[in-house]
């Protein structure tokens, strides 16, 4: 979006890159491990998972192609999400997303984490909302049985592996998603739930705290900034029925950490384009006052980033930038 305010490119072309790179190391069976180390090319963890560690790029294959538009995006999240409900869905036990071998698509762990919480709210971007609803079952019961929702939790034995809670805002996300997409008040009941949990539990003299144990209930002295950016905003919208967002019809997208972009304006001659109402429209392009009629993708065509971002610097160093 950066590039499309100020025609500066290099910010888009090098998130592509990455993600080209992230696409072209993944396994035969279209399935992305866990921590990839970018200068030895190669995953350091072949886990793959929906949780921490892998979760975002899911999450911005898919909103990259409703934002802007790009069919690449789309094709590519079909592939893995495919792949994901191939190999990493356990149909027999509650729809739980186990985390698998990356090449051999094999069970390797049967853990799940609080960040996972997150991807019943992208089933129901992607239109899969019988399946959400199926997911979120599991994480509704864990928050149910414990009002909070550990930070790991094991399946086989039915019981946490880490037990803090950090106010994390998965659960509630994916919460929010699903009552706008069914109006089920079933949501806001939940929603409800979770806010009088918060208060009852986590609330102190001056904020709101996490929850060290969720077995004892005892606290921490930390509340992380994704506190009010997500986990509050996602409450606040759930039950705001006469938000602005709720009356948009059209592709706005939410960060992964909760920040909303709304979409950019319709595009006419070029790729860098912004809304007419907004700040930037009186402000001057980065190299030109004009966008161009277009941009050659071969320009900025390298075949690692590394390169890339060598080329920058230097360019960076020969300019006085």
């Amino acid at each position: 979006m950066h590039d499309r305010l100020t025609n500066e490119t290099i910010f888009e072309d090098i998130a592509r890159l990455a993600l080209s790179e992230m696409w072209t190391a993944r396994s035969k069976r279209n399935l992305f491990g866990n921590d990839y180390d970018m200068e030895q090319e190669k995953w350091i963890h072949p886990t793959s998972s929906i949780g921490a560690g892998v979760d975002s790029i899911f999450e911005y294959m898919f909103k990259s192609y409703v934002y802007f538009g790009g069919h690449e995006y789309l094709r590519s999240f079909e592939a893995a999400y495919g792949a994901l409900l191939q190999y990493s869905r356990d149909t027999t036990g509650g729809y739980a997303f186990y985390n698998v071998h990356m090449r051999s698509g094999e069970v390797v762990s049967s853990w799940v984490d609080s960040l996972s919480a997150f991807f019943p709210g992208l089933m129901v971007l992607a239109g899969d909302v019988d399946g959400a609803e199926s997911a979120y079952m599991l994480y509704y019961h864990m928050w149910n049985r414990f009002r909070a929702l550990p930070e790991r939790f094991n399946l086989f034995a039915r019981e946490p592996d880490i037990f803090y809670y950090l106010l994390r805002p998965e659960f509630i996300e994916s919460t929010y998603y699903l009552y706008r997409a069914t109006q089920d008040p079933f949501y806001l009941d939940v929603g409800e739930m979770i806010l009088t949990d918060l208060n009852a539990l986590m609330r102190t003299s001056c904020g709101f705290t996490a929850m060290h144990d969720v077995l004892t209930h005892t606290l921490e002295e930390r509340m992380d900034s994704f506190v009010l950016s997500e986990t509050f905003k996602y409450l606040y919208l759930l039950f705001d029925e006469e938000n602005p967002l709720h009356k948009l019809d059209n592709n706005f997208v939410f960060t992964t950490e909760g920040h909303v972009l709304l979409p950019l304006s319709p595009v006419r001659n070029g790729s860098a384009q912004y809304p007419r109402s907004s700040s930037f429209a009186k402000r001057k392009l980065l190299h030109s006052e004009q966008p161009p009629e277009f941009i050659n993708p071969e320009i900025y065509k390298v075949d690692n980033i590394r390169e890339r971002l060598s080329k920058l610097r230097k360019s960076e160093i020969t300019t006085g930038v």
